[in-house]
C-alpha cells in the first residue's frame, strides 16, 4: 500500500517536474539570445564611439590645416597625404593619377631648393605603412590597437627611379588666401600602378584560393576601391585596400573567417594581409550564402559585384522594390545575364553603385589570365 501510495505521488508531481525542467531549459536559452544580442549591441555602440571619434579627429584636424593651407587635403580612398610637423609642407601621393605632389606654402616656399625637393620626394618613396599610420593624428587618436607592423612601402616606388622620376618634375606657383603655394608634381612612370598591383598579388592569390573567388574579381574591387592605396580611407570610414567597413562588411567577414564577429580598427584593417583575407571572405559570403539563389555563375557575378558596394538588399530592391532576395531572385533567374547586367546598371539605386559595376567589370579583363 505504502509503495502504491509513493507511486501516485510521483505520478501525480511529474507533469510539475517536466514543467520545471522545461522552464529550465527555456531559461537557459532565453539567456543565450540575450547574451546574443547583448554581444551585437555592444558591437554597435563600439562602431558609434569610434566612427564619432574617427570623425571629430577628422575634423578637428582639418581645422587645424585650415589655419595653414586655404585649400587643405586629407588622404581619402585613392589619396595618401602627410604633412610635416608644421603643418607647411604636403606630400601627396595620387594613386589614381599616377603621381606624387610635393607643396610648399609660407617660409618653406621661400627658401625651396632642388636639395630639398628631393628629400621630401625620398620621404614619400621611404615611407612605410608603419611610418604612415604613426605620423597620421586621425589615426593616432582613434587607433585602438597596434599600428599596422609593416615596413612595405605606401607608394610603392623603386628608390632607385629617384633620379629618373625627378628629372620629370613641374613646378606650380600660385597665390592663395593664406599666401604662396608652390607645387613640385613628379609624375610616376607608367609601370608604378602594375608593380604596386605586383606588391599585393600574392596575398591575393592566396585569400582567393582559400575563400574560393576569383583572384581578378579580387584585383579588380582593389584597383577600383583604393588604386591599391594600402592606407586608403574614406568618409564612413571605411579602411584598406578593399574599403572594409568595420561595422557591416567587417563584422559579416569576421564571424566568417575567424569564428566569431570582431570590430576591427583602421589600425588593423590598413594590414594587407588582414584586409584582402576580409575582403575574399566577404566576397564568399555574398557569393555562397546572401545572393546563392541567383543561379547562373556570370549572373550571380553581376550581383555580387554591386552588393559588394551597396549590399545584397539594394540589389533585391531594384528587382522588385524591397531587400529580400528571395523574392527578387526568381525574377533574376528568369533574365539572362546580359539583361541582368543592362538592369542593375539602369536600376540601383545609386548611380555611385551602377558605375561602380561597370567599372569593376571592365577591370576584369585586365586581370583575367
Amino acid at each position: 500500500m505504502l509503495k502504491r501510495r509513493l507511486f501516485l505521488q510521483l505520478t501525480a508531481s511529474l507533469p510539475a517536474l517536466l514543467l520545471s525542467a522545461g522552464s529550465r531549459a527555456e531559461t537557459e536559452f532565453e539567456r543565450y539570445q540575450r547574451e546574443q544580442r547583448a554581444g551585437v549591441q555592444n558591437i554597435k555602440n563600439a562602431w558609434q564611439d569610434y566612427r564619432s571619434n574617427y570623425l571629430a579627429a577628422y575634423r578637428d584636424y582639418r581645422q587645424q590645416l585650415e589655419k595653414v593651407w586655404s585649400k587643405p587635403e586629407l588622404s581619402d580612398k585613392k589619396v595618401w597625404v602627410e604633412y610635416s610637423d608644421n603643418l607647411r609642407t604636403r606630400r601627396t601621393v595620387d594613386f589614381e593619377r599616377n603621381e606624387v605632389r610635393l607643396s610648399f606654402t609660407g617660409e618653406e616656399a621661400a627658401r625651396l631648393s632642388d636639395a630639398r625637393i628631393r628629400a621630401e620626394f625620398e620621404k614619400v618613396i621611404n615611407a612605410s605603412l608603419e611610418q604612415a599610420y604613426k605620423a597620421d593624428p586621425v589615426l593616432a587618436r582613434t587607433g585602438g590597437a597596434q599600428p599596422p607592423a609593416s615596413r612595405q612601402p605606401v607608394a610603392g616606388i623603386k628608390p632607385e627611379q629617384i633620379p629618373e622620376l625627378l628629372n620629370q618634375a613641374r613646378q606650380q606657383q600660385q597665390r592663395t588666401g593664406k599666401g604662396e603655394v608652390v607645387t613640385i608634381t613628379i609624375p610616376l612612370n607608367r609601370d608604378a600602378v602594375p608593380q604596386r598591383a605586383q606588391n599585393f598579388l600574392p596575398i591575393v592569390k592566396q585569400q582567393a584560393q582559400k575563400w574560393r573567388v576569383d583572384p581578378a574579381l579580387v584585383m579588380a574591387i582593389i584597383q577600383n576601391e583604393s588604386s591599391f592605396n594600402p592606407m586608403a580611407r574614406s568618409h564612413i570610414p571605411a579602411f584598406g585596400l578593399m574599403q572594409i567597413v568595420p561595422a557591416s562588411a567587417g563584422r559579416d567577414a569576421t564571424r566568417k573567417a575567424w569564428g566569431k564577429e570582431k570590430l576591427l580598427t583602421g589600425a588593423e584593417l590598413f594590414r594587407p594581409e588582414t584586409n584582402i583575407e576580409l575582403g575574399c571572405a566577404y566576397l564568399n559570403i555574398l557569393d555562397t550564402q546572401y545572393l546563392a539563389a541567383v543561379k547562373d555563375p556570370q549572373s550571380r557575378l553581376y550581383c555580387v559585384i554591386a552588393a559588394y558596394n551597396t549590399g545584397a538588399g539594394n540589389v533585391a530592391r531594384s528587382f522588385t522594390g524591397n531587400t529580400s532576395v528571395r523574392d527578387a531572385a526568381p525574377r533574376i533567374n528568369a533574365l539572362s545575364p546580359t539583361q541582368v547586367y543592362a538592369h542593375l546598371r539602369r536600376r540601383l539605386p545609386y548611380e555611385e553603385t551602377r558605375n561602380y559595376l561597370e567599372k569593376v567589370n571592365k577591370s576584369l579583363t585586365t586581370y583575367k589570365a
